[in-house]
């Protein structure tokens, strides 16, 4: 046991020895050997100068010291065997002189060989020393010897020191190395160990090597792999969950679904707080989701045809827009033994634009912000996008401002999609009744039913008209502001009929009053809305048009603000 502590001893010392160059051993071999060779010089020279003093005679020599040096009044010392002269610099820069004289042989060596004038670098803060020495009367008189600038007296490094600033940098990048090698260890026996856990569930081998290894994979994801048959299906909100449900599930519409848990049981995730809302549909709850706000609609069972579509439209890939609800998942639950059915979104505080306008005014710029939030959220809805896993183009069918929320930051995001239809829907004859929405902002076609109703486009210049008659309410609320009110209010009561509305829009042509307003900013904006709200559908404007139309009267308007992407900065 001892030998071996020995031997751990000596292999510390040697690392220790090679990490900082020997540099001890070094200084030894140079100012050693210097310092043994001028011991030997100063013995040789003293026995010279002892043989000479035993011939010579004692001298008279000088004596004083700063600062009466300075002041001429010098003493005399008799019977001195040499007479020497001193100028020194102090550490604080300031110089003393003295005089005086050595009656012992042994100080020759402690005074005359003590001469820092000229020995090259010194220490940092030492003082600086010059002793000349000399023999015969009164031989130490006339001026003090001479000290090199004070600025020169600073020590240089040494030619050692680079040796240091090496080691260190070396160990820096040592020390780094093994911490990359360590996290790349650590990675690749985790990714192993994933690997090897998918070869048991008979997966891919190479299904992680992918970009996919780099999502969170839990014992959740392996226990809905393929292979085993009864296993529970969770996987990551927002994907497509629902799409084998909706395409396979058969339902009495009674609520009564398939027996299977969807997107990992949010409601059990989710805790209701308050009621925000009551609709045709069913209720729509403020609830907190991992300590995160969200919005749940719950639907009567008897809607579940409505849930099922608008769950289907939110899990469209692609879908996913700054200016469309975000969407968090759907869930079928039981409450009081009834089944409720769950649509989780986004949660915005400031509710409803219909709300919104209702209890502010707005500028311009705000104005601008609202409308190209809306219309960009309805141009991605309308807009196909073709690819591998494309998105299809999406009409809304019930536009209007209670339908659009208003997010914090001042822009707005479309919502409901319970009426939304694709060109697969309306080419597959899936329109059971398609004379659905809100009556008011029906268009005209659509109220007189001359809509041809295997047209998808039919339906996005329905969504047109309606955006018009919601620029309209925005534009009442521009400074100076009108009151806020639904269109038509004047014409009709709160809840019109079919033939009411088709009465006033299709055979009278009636349509809101543009609000009065001199800018040339409103005066465009309301050429816009005549022309989204036009009674000849196809005149009506796409949502692109409106949106670049929008973006040039707001460039040229010094009140509202532009980003550098020529999109209105809120």
């Amino acid at each position: 046991m001892a030998d071996v502590v020995i031997v751990a001893y000596l292999y510390t010392f040697l690392l220790i020895s090679a990490g900082y160059g020997l540099t001890g051993l070094d200084n030894f071999e140079d100012d050693g050997l210097t310092n043994i060779q001028t011991q030997a010089d100063n013995l040789l020279l003293d026995d010279t100068v002892d043989k000479k003093m035993v011939h010579h005679p004692r001298y008279k020599c000088h004596q004083c010291e700063s600062p009466e040096c300075d002041d001429s009044t010098e003493q005399i010392c008799g019977s001195a065997l040499y007479c020497f002269k001193s100028t020194v610099r102090a550490s604080d820069g300031e110089l003393r002189y003295s005089r005086g004289c050595s009656t012992r042989r042994d100080h020759y060596q402690f005074t005359c060989h003590t001469n820092q004038h000229s020995q090259g670098p010194r220490k940092r803060h030492a003082g600086q020393l010059n002793i000349t020495c000399c023999q015969g009367d009164m031989c130490n008189n006339g001026s003090f010897p001479e000290l090199s600038p004070a600025d020169t007296a600073i020590e240089p490094l040494t030619a050692n020191a680079w040796k240091l600033w090496v080691s260190v940098l070396a160990s820096v990048v040592i020390v780094s190395v093994i911490a990359i090698m360590a996290i790349l260890v650590l990675r690749r026996t985790h990714r192993l160990r994933v690997l090897q856990a998918a070869q048991k569930l008979g997966k891919d081998f190479n299904y992680f090597s992918n970009n996919t290894y780099n999502m969170p994979v839990t014992s959740a994801f392996y226990e809905g792999m393929e292979g085993s048959t009864n296993a529970v299906r969770a996987v990551a909100a927002g994907d497509s969950t629902l799409r084998e449900y909706l395409e396979t599930s058969m339902s009495s519409g009674s609520g009564s679904g398939l027996p299977l848990m969807v997107q990992r049981t949010l409601a059990k995730q989710v805790t209701l707080i308050e009621r925000i809302g009551k609709g045709r549909y069913g209720e729509v709850w403020r609830g907190s989701w991992y300590a995160d706000s969200v919005a749940v609609k719950i639907f009567f069972s008897r809607d579940e045809a409505s849930w099922r579509r608008e769950t289907e439209i939110y899990s469209t890939v692609l879908l996913r827009h700054d200016n469309i609800l975000a969407y968090v998942g759907s869930d079928m639950t039981s409450r009081n033994s009834c089944t409720q059915l769950w649509l989780i979104t986004h949660f915005h505080p400031l509710g409803s634009l219909y709300e919104h306008l209702s209890r502010t005014t707005l500028t311009r710029h705000q104005m601008m912000v609202i409308c190209l939030s809306i219309v960009n959220g309805l141009l991605h809805l309308h807009t196909d996008i073709h690819g591998t896993q494309g998105k299809p183009a999406i009409a809304h069918r019930d536009i209007k401002s209670k339908n659009i929320l208003v997010k914090v930051n001042g822009e707005c995001c479309i919502a409901d999609l319970g009426l939304a239809v694709t060109r697969h829907h309306v080419s597959a004859g899936l329109m059971h009744n398609p004379r659905q929405g809100t009556k008011r902002y029906m268009s005209p076609e659509m109220l007189d039913q001359t809509m041809n109703l295997q047209s998808f486009d039919c339906y996005r210049k329905c969504d047109i008209y309606a955006f018009g008659l919601v620029l309209w309410e925005v534009m009442r609320r521009v400074c100076p502001a009108a009151e806020h009110r639904p269109p038509f209010y004047e014409l009709v009561g709160h809840d019109p009929s079919f033939e009411d509305m088709r009465k006033i829009v299709c055979v009278e042509g009636a349509r809101p009053e543009p609000p009065v307003d001199s800018h040339p900013t409103m005066i465009g904006v309301a050429a816009i809305m005549r022309e989204c709200w036009h009674q000849n559908a196809s005149v009506r404007l796409p949502a692109l048009r409106i949106k670049k139309t929008l973006l040039k009267y707001a460039a040229n308007d010094n009140a509202i603000h532009l980003d550098d992407d020529n999109e209105v900065s809120v």
